[in-house]
This record gives C-alpha cells, structure tokens and sequence, in this order.
C-alpha cells in the first residue's frame, strides 16, 4: 500500500488543487490511501476546490458520492472528476461534477483534442515575469491579498489568513504565515525566501508543498525552490 500511496500527488492550479490517483488497486485501498492522506494534510489544504485525477480507474456514481464526502470530512470540496474512462465522466456530468479543465485541450466532454500547429506557425515560448518589483514595508494581515505580476518584497510579516500571488520571486523579511504562490505564470526558477518560514500553504508555479509534520527546536531564515520536480526548503543564505 506504501507503494501505491506515494502515486498520490497534489499540485496547485488556478482552479484549486489538482489531485491524482493511481488508477489501480481497489477502490475501498483507494479510499484508505485518501482518508489518510487528506487527514494528514487538513491544516495546509482545506477551504480548497479539488479536481481528481483518476486516469482508467472504472468509477460509478456511488463511488464519486463517496469521493466527495471523504473530501467533505476534510474541507475540500471535489468539483470536478478528470477521467480517461467515458463510463467515469458520464457518472461524473450526472452529478454535476465538471470532467475537464478550462484551457485543457480536451473537448466538453474530456475526450482530448489532438492539435496540429498550422503551418509557419511560431513555437510558443512561456512568458517571463517582468523586472519591476513590488516592495511593502507594512505586516499583512488575515483578509488581505497581493496580486503583483512580478516581484515582491515585504518588509514585515504575513499572517495567516492573507496571501501573496506573484508571477516572480517573493521575499518575505519577516514571518511568513500565510498563503504564498510565486511564479503563479508557470515559472519554476521563482523562489520563496523568508527569516521564519511556518506557512499555511506554499505554492510555485504548479507546484505545491506541504508543511512537515515536525515542528523544527528553533527558526531559521529559509528558501524554497524546485528541486527535481517538487517544491524543497532549504537555508536561505542572504
């Protein structure tokens, strides 16, 4: 069962969270796996919107409602079921549950759209974040939200209940409490740099990390980045 619950992965997206599950085993070992892995995880992860990825997995109506009250019992809410079988999405659409993403490259249905580039046509290269920097020399507190399209500094601290989205780096001289997304635009190179990191949730560019367990004996000024595909603090050296 270890083997099968290190498939589970968690990843931010602009809709919510985006969860994935392995599409075999048992759905009662599927639903352990979730129940533990949900509960473990509540304080980083509830008040979000999920999307299940669930691949081939055969799911009927019955098993989605058990879905949705596992997610329930953890303060998610399961809005939308992204599935390969057609039997899964119809159970899916007859309980109002979205099967694709919007901008995903599927049809409403959740069948994918194959797409050929037109001739001439150029190859898209990601959008960097702009220089330009946001700097606020002020402590963020529960209600208040920073949407900035490039960097940001705060000089104090961000409290839990408050956010920061940034399409570049976020640089916290402070405590960071709070929720904080950079390179919200796709950037993996972003960073996360704070004097006393304890966040409610970390995200960077799709990618979501998730607080350890054990509570460290003292602080340290820390960085978070991508390393090898998953989200990794380390210590910040100024």
């Amino acid at each position: 069962m270890e083997q099968v619950a290190s498939q589970i992965g968690i990843k931010g997206i602009r809709e919510g969270l985006l969860i994935s599950v392995p599409d075999r085993g048992s759905f009662a070992d599927l639903m352990a796996l979730l129940s533990v892995e949900l509960a473990q995880k509540q304080a980083f992860l509830q008040g979000s919107q999920v999307a299940l990825q669930v691949g081939y997995r055969k799911l009927d109506k019955d098993h989605l409602r058990q879905l949705q009250a596992v997610f329930e019992q953890n303060q998610l809410e399961l809005w939308a079921i992204l599935a390969e079988d057609p039997s899964a999405r119809e159970a899916a659409r007859d309980l109002a549950l979205a099967t694709r993403l919007s901008g995903s490259q599927t049809d409403l249905n959740g069948n994918f759209l194959l797409q050929m580039p037109e001739p001439g046509a150029a190859t898209a290269v990601a959008p960097q974040p702009p220089q330009g920097g946001l700097i606020l020399k002020e402590t963020l507190r529960s209600g208040r939200s920073i949407y900035h399209e490039g960097h940001v500094v705060i000089i104090g601290d961000v409290n839990p209940g408050a956010e920061i989205v940034a399409s570049g780096d976020v640089i916290v001289w402070g405590r960071l409490r709070g929720l904080v997304h950079a390179g919200a635009l796709g950037d993996e190179t972003a960073v996360i740099c704070a004097l006393e990191l304890n966040p409610t949730q970390l995200r960077i560019a799709d990618q979501i990390a998730i607080s350890p367990e054990e509570k460290r004996g003292r602080t340290i000024p820390e960085q978070v980045a991508i390393r090898n595909g998953q989200i990794v603090a380390e210590m910040w050296q100024k």
